[in-house]
C-alpha cells in the first residue's frame, strides 16, 4: 500500500501548485482596476482645486471642459500668418480694440469682417494696413465704438485680400441697445435760425503718440443724425504753427459717427480714433452736421488736444 499512497501524493502536488497558481494570478489582474482609477491617463486635464489633488479621489474630478475659442493658436511661422488678440467681453459703449500679430509685410492691406450671431452674415467692417510693432514684429489693428452695435456674441476676422491668411476672435457685448432705427441727414440750417441744434465736444485730456481713446460728446439733435467727425493738426489752419520739417506720416483722420439716444434731454455721440504713428503735435477735432448730398456740412462742435 505504500507505493501507492507515495504515488497520490506525486499526483496531487501538481494539482496543489496549479491551484496556487491560479490564485495568484487572480489577484494579480483584481488589483488592476484599483490602479487605473488612481492614475489618470496622462491626456487628461484636473479641473481641481490644488489644495484639495491629494485627497485623491476620483470620484469627486470635475470633468475636463473645452476651453472657449478666444484667438488663434500659435502660428507656424514657416507660413504667411494672422493672429487675433483675445478681445474680452464689452458693454455697450466700449472701446472696441481689435488686434493682433502678423508676417505679413508692412502696408499690406488688412480686412476685418464681423458676424453677429451664431447664423449672421459676414460683413466687412473696415481695412487698414500692417504696422511694425515696437519690438520689431508686424501688427496690425482696428478700433471701433461700441454704440452702434447690439448685444450680443460677435466673431470678428481679419484677413488678407486673398483670404488664404486669416485670424479670428470672439466676444460678447452685453447692455442695451443705442443703435438708431435710421439714418437721419440734417438739412443745415443757418446758426441764426431759431431752434438750431447743439453739439459739443467733451474735453479731450492729452495723449501719447499710439494712443486708442473715444472722443465723445453731446448733441440736442435727434437719434440717428449723421456727424462728421474730422481731426487734424492746428497747424492746418494755422500756417504760423506749421513746423520746419514736414511729417511724412499719417497727419489726422475723418470719419461719421451717429447721435445716439441720451438722458436728460441730450444725446450723445461718439468717434473712436488711433493715433498709431500719428505726428506728435497739438490737433483739433471739428464735427459737423451732414447733409444728405454731402454738400452743406457746418461745423458745431469743436475741440483740441496734443499728442506728445
Amino acid at each position: 500500500m505504500k507505493p501507492r499512497k507515495r504515488a497520490d501524493l506525486m499526483l496531487a502536488c501538481p494539482v496543489l501548485l496549479a491551484a496556487i497558481a491560479i490564485l495568484i494570478i487572480a489577484g494579480c489582474t483584481d488589483a488592476v482596476p484599483d490602479q487605473q482609477d488612481q492614475a489618470p491617463a496622462l491626456s487628461e486635464t484636473p479641473h481641481e482645486n490644488p489644495a484639495a489633488a491629494g485627497k485623491n479621489n476620483p470620484t469627486t474630478r470635475a470633468p475636463a471642459q473645452p476651453a472657449p475659442v478666444r484667438s488663434t493658436s500659435v502660428p507656424d511661422t514657416s507660413l504667411p500668418y494672422i493672429t487675433f488678440d483675445p478681445v474680452g467681453d464689452k458693454n455697450i459703449g466700449d472701446l472696441l480694440v481689435f488686434s493682433g500679430t502678423t508676417n505679413l509685410p508692412e502696408k499690406t492691406a488688412v480686412y476685418l469682417y464681423r458676424t453677429f450671431g451664431s447664423t449672421g452674415e459676414e460683413k466687412l467692417v473696415s481695412n487698414r494696413e500692417v504696422f511694425a510693432g515696437p519690438d520689431g514684429t508686424n501688427r496690425w489693428r482696428f478700433v471701433s465704438d461700441s454704440s452702434g452695435f447690439d448685444p450680443g456674441s460677435y466673431s470678428m476676422t481679419v484677413t488678407n485680400g486673398k483670404k488664404d491668411v486669416k485670424g479670428s476672435a470672439q466676444f460678447t457685448l452685453s447692455g442695451t441697445s443705442l443703435r438708431p432705427k435710421s439714418v437721419v441727414y440734417y438739412s443745415g440750417a443757418k446758426k441764426s435760425s431759431p431752434g438750431t441744434p447743439t453739439i459739443t465736444v467733451n474735453s479731450i485730456a492729452d495723449h501719447k503718440q499710439g494712443d486708442v481713446f473715444l472722443i465723445t460728446g453731446t448733441s440736442s439733435l435727434e437719434e440717428g443724425t449723421l456727424l462728421l467727425c474730422d481731426i487734424h493738426p492746428v497747424y492746418f489752419d494755422d500756417a504760423s504753427k506749421r513746423p520746419a520739417t514736414v511729417y511724412k506720416g499719417p497727419s489726422g483722420t475723418a470719419g461719421d459717427t451717429l447721435v445716439v439716444r441720451g438722458t436728460g434731454g441730450l444725446n450723445t455721440w461718439s468717434f473712436a480714433l488711433d493715433t498709431n504713428a500719428f505726428e506728435k503735435t497739438e490737433y483739433v477735432v471739428n464735427v459737423t452736421t451732414v447733409s444728405e448730398d454731402f454738400t452743406i456740412r457746418e461745423i458745431v462742435g469743436k475741440a483740441q488736444f496734443a499728442l506728445k
